[in-house]
């Protein structure tokens, strides 16, 4: 995957190295890792968008996600080696799972965030008549006469 910014070198750029050739094995897990990132991504949010066409903010998620994947594609919490050990911090995310602060942002650039209004039904009981509100009966006990 290659469009709109969502290349192996934007991914390894962020990884503080340089990218390997595209026929090399790491080329072709970043690139893997990126098309993931981004259709996990384009799942949460909204459909018309395409490797092509995003929002940029898409765009520096995807790669966040995607070097997330690449940098620990097993999902370990903690490694060792000899004497040393290595944990990630409770609550950090791994591979492909979306936190609730990405799955936030993608939601609100989607337009899908924010307000949203849902029917409410009470049921009240008048005089031994069931009614409902929000057409409630005229002697309902809570004044809405």
């Amino acid at each position: 995957m290659t469009a709109a910014g969502l290349t192996v070198d934007a991914l390894f750029a962020r990884l503080g190295r340089p990218a390997p050739e595209p026929d090399a094995p790491d080329w072709a897990r970043a690139s893997a890792a990126i098309e993931d990132a981004f259709w996990v991504i384009r799942a949460q949010g909204h459909p018309a968008w395409s490797p092509e066409r995003h929002p940029p903010v898409i765009r520096t998620l995807a790669l966040a996600v995607a070097e997330r994947r690449f940098r620990n594609p097993e999902g370990y919490v903690q490694e060792q080696a000899g004497e040393v050990s290595y944990r990630m911090a409770d609550g950090t995310p791994v591979g492909l799972a979306l936190t609730r602060g990405e799955v936030a942002l993608i939601e609100r650039v989607a337009g899908r965030g924010g307000l949203r209004s849902v029917q409410a039904r009470r049921e009240v009981a008048s005089r031994g008549m069931r009614t409902g509100y929000p057409f409630p009966s005229p002697e309902d006990s809570w004044g809405a006469a």
